[in-house]
């Protein structure tokens, strides 16, 4: 089951509705999927949703709202190959009254339903309901390791998109406009914000799996970081004991490790003791330890006895060809 739809499953579900909060979310499920049919003296309101479930919920809605029974078909989506559910209501009168009483009534006819929300609602349930409305009836969300979070709504209409995005900064949680051929979509990115949006329209076991994932996601982070960290500074360590060994190896042919002083004869033999020693671990081995900074002060020294005695061999060298 996608993420989306184990949201969606969980809001159908949510059962504690006020009277005001019923019908502002079948407002915002009517504005952004519902489309009124008139032919004939025949007036259809309709809606299609993608499950089963979704339409049973809707069905209640009209109940709840006074408009009474609706029909529900089961129809083939040919292109996906996908069933979807066409949720119907007849009556002029009944749909006139709802209409009514959910403000999406408007224009030249006595049945005209409105494609831009009148108003935000002005409570703040009826603000969750009408953007728990909205989700339902054009939302998706996804949460993964590689693809991140992206919350989006299908708005139809900028102003229906600019309504919603208004209904959303009442909570505080910022949202992008995008256009995408005639329709207009919210969306969101951010996980936090994600996270404050399932908080607002109530859809707890969707956040507690959105919080799961973003904890395992963040320590998966910080872990490769560390790892990565470590393996860096393994191979640093690595490659400066190669070097170091490599310029111990022309000390003993250019000068002789008898010929150093104590101090750096010290430092080459402990060296050729441990070979896999960082600097810092090498230093505490010296009797008395030294610190990581004395270390390789002895080595840029055996490195600098070896610089001046390649430049004698070069002088004496050009020197015998003169």
């Amino acid at each position: 089951m996608s993420f989306t739809r184990q949201v969606k499953m969980e809001l159908v579900h949510h059962d504690q509705r006020a009277p005001c909060c019923s019908r502002a979310e079948l407002a915002a499920m009517l504005l952004l999927r519902g489309y009124l049919t008139i032919r004939a003296r025949e007036h259809i309101l309709s809606l299609e949703l993608e499950h089963m479930a979704l339409a049973r919920h809707l069905y209640s809605l009209f109940k709840e709202t006074g408009a009474g029974s609706a029909a529900v078909l089961r129809k083939q989506e040919r292109r996906l190959g996908k069933k979807c559910y066409l949720l119907q209501l007849a009556g002029r009168e009944r749909i006139a009254s709802l209409l009514q009483e959910l403000d999406l009534n408007g224009g030249p006819e006595p049945n005209y339903l409105l494609r831009v929300p009148p108003k935000v609602p002005a409570q703040r349930c009826c603000r969750r309901a009408f953007l728990r409305g909205a989700f339902l009836a054009g939302g998706s969300i996804s949460a993964s390791a590689g693809a991140g979070y992206h919350l989006e709504i299908n708005c139809g209409s900028r102003e229906t998109a600019l309504a919603l995005r208004a209904c959303l900064a009442a909570f505080d949680v910022p949202a992008s406009l995008r256009r995408r051929g005639e329709s207009y979509f919210l969306y969101q990115k951010n996980s936090e914000a994600i996270a404050d949006f399932l908080r607002i329209i109530e859809a707890g076991g969707a956040l507690l799996a959105l919080e799961s994932a973003r904890v395992i996601r963040s320590m998966r982070s910080q872990v490769n970081r560390l790892v990565n960290c470590e393996t860096a500074n393994l191979d640093k360590i690595v490659a400066t004991a190669q070097q170091q060994l490599a310029l111990i190896d022309q000390v003993e042919r250019h000068i002789g490790l008898e010929n150093l002083s104590p101090a750096l004869r010290e430092a080459a033999l402990m060296r050729r003791r441990y070979p896999e020693a960082s600097l810092r671990e090498l230093g505490r081995m010296f009797d008395p330890p030294l610190s990581k900074s004395a270390v390789n002060y002895r080595f840029r020294q055996l490195s600098l006895l070896v610089e001046r005695k390649e430049d004698e061999l070069k002088d004496n060298s050009a020197e015998r060809k003169a």
